[in-house]
């Protein structure tokens, strides 16, 4: 098995809790039965700062030191120096002093520093501990730990001390700036190299939703926060490498995942190989395109394995682009659905898609409907296919098309999340909600439109490949919902917001009886190649009515295909801090590679780690109800 980046501070060793229904300590346990820490990282990612009036150089791991250098117009520098967050066996304090008389900020660990600081001559202040480090000899680092040695620089020029790791970016601008080494100060142990722009902190994302926002805000459930650093990405052989997009994993009784994947390669961690997949058809190929497929196993989110790797050929045709959606495994079958795109006026065969209106929205302006869903009775090993090659537009499984600008309904339709075996549904159906549209100058792309749909069926082969036997939501809420059977054309959306709805999942959250909507759509109306924003719904109802979570504006900041795997939801809330922990897959910055926010988003498998703050009242009522 290829190894893989662990991330530092996430194990945890297994411990007793006293209340069913509420985490313990600093972790909590998923419904996968792998418990991981929800602790803030053990270590400080310490800024530098440097100031041309003083000529000073300041290392920042608190907030005191933060606001002291920003306060006086010090300059960022973006590489990061690590400390210890608190202290640890065999830890001593680096300290931070000021001396007004060299306008130096020093910090240190080290006796030799210490006593630089506290002779008179120099001037020098205690000002805070600013973070934990050890001294003595530094561990050879193993696997992919990281050990930073730490040396203090000293420029007569300048009267600056600055304490920087060896081999670092710092060490070598303090060396271009003529400074020399005074003396070894200590050194700071990582297992594993943090993230890239991590903090190791929960990190709040603002609720900035875009004007006109249809739905109440939910009373119950507070907002989205994530844990900076404990974002996994998965495909590409390690947490960081580029690989592919289109994650959608259903949990089957034997533990695993069943994936789509797609546009990338994906690297088998059992066998080493890399297979490729790309979704677009090509007039020369017959319009054949591919899409991937993946068994995810194990239980801890941190260390998961990518297997049985393959791919499916299909063609496009009459239509130009054929991806992945909704995947459902249930009592050892595995449907695999896929959908339409196209691009404005384009032509394939007898299908003319039209104009689409204006301004062109840049990559796949034409959502198209779902084709149907193959299945496998052998954990993908062979699929059954009923249109492999479709013969009109409207040949899919429920006769929509794109024609002639025509909308559809279920675009990219995705299986409603009920947990391992549909364990939660209310009826023992399978939901599926896709992404639609119904105005005619509406622009409906793979990640715009207008309205969500649902429909519902029974979970047999038969049953799924027969429109006759799908009911579709055809208006109401609660125990009032009306179903039409049959006919999408009697389908009603269960949420509209005109322009800003677009890729759609639902999961049912068992331990706060809620349903979670995840949207995603453009931040640039109608822009596919710049930021997109995701939005939370949530429902006592499957059916609503809808209150809205939180409006995380340019989350990734291009993230997609957005849900909640019900396998990483947390067994218990955290009636300590009124939590709830979800993880959140997603992909991201397929066009827009400027950043990545939260760190490590990227074009990959991304499981980010994070948590809905709950209200007390909330939190009381379902403490109530678990001891009832």
């Amino acid at each position: 098995m290829t190894n893989k980046l662990v991330l530092p501070w996430f194990a945890v060793a297994g411990m007793l809790c006293g209340q069913v229904r509420t985490a313990c300590g600093s972790s909590v346990v998923l419904a996968s039965g792998h418990r991981v820490s929800t602790a803030p990282a053990e270590w400080e990612a310490g800024v530098v700062y440097f100031s041309y009036d003083y000529n000073d150089n300041i290392v920042a791991a608190t907030n005191a030191t933060t606001k002291f250098a920003t306060d006086h117009k010090y300059t960022a520098n973006t590489a990061p120096a690590y400390f210890g967050v608190s202290e640890y066996n065999g830890a001593v304090p680096l300290k931070t002093f000021w001396s007004a008389k060299l306008n130096d900020t020093l910090t240190t660990a080290s006796p030799q520093g210490l006593a630089w600081a506290a002779n008179p001559e120099n001037g020098y202040a205690f000002q805070r501990i600013e973070g934990y480090c050890s001294m003595g000899s530094a561990p050879t680092p193993t696997g992919a730990g990281q050990t930073d040695t730490y040396v203090q620089m000293w420029s007569d020029d300048r009267n600056d001390s600055f304490i920087v790791a060896v081999g670092s970016v710092h060490e070598q601008q303090a060396k271009d700036a003529k400074y020399v080494k005074k003396w070894d100060e200590c050194f700071y142990h990582m297992d594993a190299p943090p993230i890239p722009g991590a903090t190791g902190k929960w990190t709040k994302w603002d609720d900035q939703p875009q004007e006109g926002i249809p739905w109440p805000k939910s009373k119950d459930i507070l907002g989205w926060e994530y844990l900076s650093g404990a974002n996994p990405g998965y495909g590409g052989g390690d947490h960081i490498a580029r690989s592919a997009d289109t994650w959608y994993p259903s949990w089957g009784a034997d533990g695993n995942l069943y994936s789509p994947w797609t546009d990338g390669s994906v690297h088998d961690d059992i066998t080493g190989a890399t297979v490729g997949s790309g979704s677009g058809g090509k007039t020369g190929n017959g319009y054949n395109s591919t899409t991937g497929q993946a068994i995810i196993v194990g239980d801890d989110p941190f260390n998961l394995t990518i297997t049985n790797v393959k791919t499916f050929t299909s063609s496009t045709y009459p239509y130009q682009g054929r991806y992945p959606c909704g995947s459902l495994y249930y009592k050892k079958q595995w449907w695999y659905g896929t959908y339409y795109l196209d691009n404005p006026n384009a032509t394939v065969g007898p299908n003319y898609v039209g104009p689409n209106p204006d301004p062109n929205c840049g990559n796949w302006c034409i959502q198209g409907p779902v084709v149907d869903f193959r299945r496998s009775v052998d954990n993908g090993a062979s699929w059954v296919e009923d249109r492999v090659n479709a013969s009109s537009a409207s040949d899919n499984l429920f006769a929509e098309t794109a024609q002639s600008n025509a909308k559809v309904k279920f675009g990219a339709p995705h299986w409603v999340d009920f947990g391992q075996e549909l364990e939660h549904s209310p009826d023992g159906k399978a939901y599926l909600v896709g992404h639609g549209a119904s105005r005619p100058e509406a622009i409906q792309a793979w990640m715009l439109g207008d309205e969500v749909y649902m429909a519902r069926v029974e979970p047999t082969a038969d049953a799924i490949a027969d429109k006759a036997q799908w009911e579709f939501y055809a208006g109401g809420t609660g125990a009032d919902a009306k179903w039409a059977k049959g006919d999408v054309s009697a389908a009603a959306p269960l949420v509209t917001w005109n322009n800003h709805t677009g890729v759609v999942t639902m999961t049912y959250f068992s331990v706060l009886k809620k349903y979670i909507m995840c949207i995603s759509t453009a931040s640039f109306y109608p822009y596919m190649t710049k930021q997109f924003d995701t939005y939370f719904l949530e429902s006592d109802a499957i059916t609503g009515p809808w209150a809205y979570v939180n409006y995380n504006s340019e989350f990734g900041p291009e993230a997609y295909f957005v849900h909640h795997p019900s396998k990483f939801l947390a067994s218990t809330i955290n009636a300590t801090s009124s939590t709830y922990d979800a993880f959140l897959m997603y992909s991201a910055n397929f066009a827009f590679h400027s950043g990545s926010m939260p760190p490590n988003s990227g074009y990959h498998m991304n499981l980010q780690q994070a948590r809905f703050p709950l209200s007390s009242a909330f939190t009381k009522r379902l403490l109530a109800e678990s001891t009832a």
